[in-house]
């Protein structure tokens, strides 16, 4: 029973306070029915289209809102990357496998210049004999660039000319490393190789690059780059080489050779191969370490203008993102 009229202080504020809750309890109440009537609702739709429709209206629902997740992966971030090259491909290979995180254009034919001399590598380095001798020939000191600082009637092992190819991209070593089965042969035995591997949209004119007839892909050099890496350590000893003296095999000091690969030791870069013709323009092959030894990153860079520029866009978008 209400009384109106003045109330005590405690009376009035217990009569507050029975409202609210009287409120709360109420607003409950429609809410309750609310739900159950969503509840109705829902039961009555699979009464008439059947449980296993609704099902499939929620799974389509839920792929829906799967078709554009919210994700913490690197590539995430590649809308800005811009490489100026005709091709390019980077991966990351590890124990699950090789992903792709850039390309374009990799399976594009293109001359690749002194990449070339990866299959070069492998040839030698699958069927020569690394203490071989080999004398410098004329047809060898005709092949363009002094790179290695030959002379006509020198001496040198099939591992000081391997070293020599590889660090320097001299193409009188590459050449020379030829002759020693003779240059069409081996040349034959080049593109052999890479029909054995697969490589369908590659094909050599010759050891060292110079002849624009030579072509590949990025796609193809990446292959050629990770066999060699992961199956030959003298390889990776070679490509890994930032300097080397060079000694005859009379002891003689020959020359320091000095990498043509910029950034060999810094950024977690552990190999590479350059490359350069007029037709090729800029070419580059980087092996970039991962945080641990079964986490490798290869880029390749054909028809820069600046393969160095563009390369050091790779490394350092790798390194921001997985290092």
């Amino acid at each position: 029973m209400i009384f109106f009229g003045k109330q005590p202080e405690k009376q009035t504020t217990a009569t507050i306070i029975i409202l609210l809750v009287a409120l709360v309890l109420a607003f409950e109440l429609v809410l309750l029915g609310m739900r159950w009537m969503q509840s109705n609702n829902l039961l009555t739709f699979a009464a008439r289209a059947g449980v296993s429709d609704v099902l499939q209206s929620l799974t389509q629902n839920q792929s829906a809102n799967a078709s554009n997740p919210t994700s913490n992966s690197p590539n995430d971030a590649i809308s800005d990357f811009s490489i100026d090259a005709k091709a390019f491909l980077s991966v990351k290979e590890d124990s699950k496998g090789t992903e792709v995180l850039f390309s374009k254009n990799d399976q594009e034919r293109l001359p690749i210049a002194s990449l070339t001399k990866l299959m070069t590598a492998l040839l030698v380095l699958k069927y020569y004999d690394m203490n071989q001798l080999v004398t410098i020939s004329p047809a060898a000191m005709q092949q363009e660039g002094v790179q290695g600082v030959l002379q006509e009637g020198q001496v040198l092992t099939v591992k000081d000319l391997l070293y020599i190819s590889l660090i320097e991209s001299s193409n009188r070593a590459a050449y020379a490393l030829s002759e020693v089965i003779g240059n069409q042969k081996f040349v034959g035995m080049m593109n052999q190789e890479a029909e054995e591997m697969g490589l369908d949209n590659t094909h050599f004119a010759d050891s060292t690059g110079l002849d624009s007839g030579s072509y590949s892909t990025a796609s193809d050099l990446e292959r050629i780059a990770s066999y060699l890496y992961k199956e030959y350590p003298l390889f990776r000893q070679i490509t890994g080489t930032k300097t080397y003296d060079l000694y005859l095999p009379n002891g003689i000091f020959h020359h320091q050779l000095q990498t043509t690969n910029v950034f060999l030791d810094q950024d977690g870069v552990i190999a590479g191969k350059t490359g350069y013709t007029d037709a090729a323009k800029g070419c580059f092959m980087i092996i970039q370490q991962g945080t641990d030894s079964s986490t490798r990153f290869i880029h390749i860079v054909l028809g820069a203008v600046d393969r160095v520029q563009e390369m050091q866009k790779f490394i350092t978008w790798t390194n921001n993102h997985y290092q």
